[in-house]
């Protein structure tokens, strides 16, 4: 991590549950995560209280001019996984390239997944069975994996410290076909990936916001979700509420995020 995406966790750690991302530093975060992976290239590519919220945003260049989604000329590249994070230590792994390389190669026991135009949602349990990791995979825009970078948040509720949920945010293109290799493609929407454990009891774990309702999705113990977004400032109005549900249909929990 750079000193700047350090500023941006030591900042977002003093926030509640609910911080909605900054646009700006969203945008800026991004850019400079661009400006990096084009310099290799050239050479050679929440914990805190109850209710915390530690968020580090890291997502690719959102496009200053709208333009209307272009049918896509060329065969859209295969999703990239960028990111992979442990279950029970985000804060060890997530920036741990060498070992996000190790877990993509060997960790091949997908304990669930989720999958969709911008890339995919995926709990891996490694060979020994003993350790599970969250991975986002995206579809490269301008060449560029997008994987996503995101947050923790621990000891919400009902949810202990080994059922916490982890979110990510990445650049989307949402379901429309777009020319992902052009300068400046016609995506300014995000997608947001969630994972966590499944909670003793908790059978239905559902997501409203976004003028969107959906069920995320369950096995192995594990539960993963991804919502979309034309728009990262829709969160502000309209907030996503994760809402979890016990076998006799009771709610036990539901928090915004």
């Amino acid at each position: 991590m750079t000193g700047d995406l350090k500023t941006l966790m030591d900042k977002a750690t003093e926030r509640g549950t609910s911080f909605a991302p900054d646009v700006t530093e969203l945008v800026a975060a991004g850019r400079q995560r661009t400006r990096r992976r084009r310099a290799l290239l050239s050479t050679a590519m929440a914990v805190g209280t109850a209710t915390a919220v530690v968020a580090v945003l890291l997502v690719g260049r959102i496009a200053d001019s709208r333009t209307d989604p272009q049918p896509a000329t060329v065969a859209q590249p295969a999703a990239s996984t960028d990111l992979c994070a442990k279950s029970d230590a985000f804060f060890e792994t997530v920036n741990n390239d060498a070992w996000r390389r190790q877990v993509v190669a060997n960790w091949t026991d997908k304990v669930v997944e989720v999958t969709d135009a911008d890339g995919a949602m995926t709990v891996r349990r490694s060979p020994d069975g003993s350790q599970y990791a969250y991975c986002v995979a995206g579809v490269p825009i301008q060449g560029q994996p997008l994987g996503g970078f995101g947050s923790v948040l621990l000891n919400v509720g009902i949810v202990r410290r080994e059922d916490q949920i982890q979110r990510y945010w990445s650049m989307g293109c949402g379901d429309a076909p777009v020319d992902r290799n052009l300068d400046q493609p016609s995506c300014r929407g995000v997608r947001y990936s969630y994972a966590g454990r499944v909670p003793e009891g908790v059978t239905r774990i559902a997501f409203t916001g976004l003028l969107q309702r959906a069920d995320a999705t369950i096995k192995g113990g594990y539960w993963v979700h991804r919502v979309y977004t034309d728009d990262i400032r829709k969160g502000n109005s309209d907030p996503i509420y994760i809402t979890m549900y016990d076998a006799t249909g009771k709610q036990v929990f539901q928090e915004r995020y």
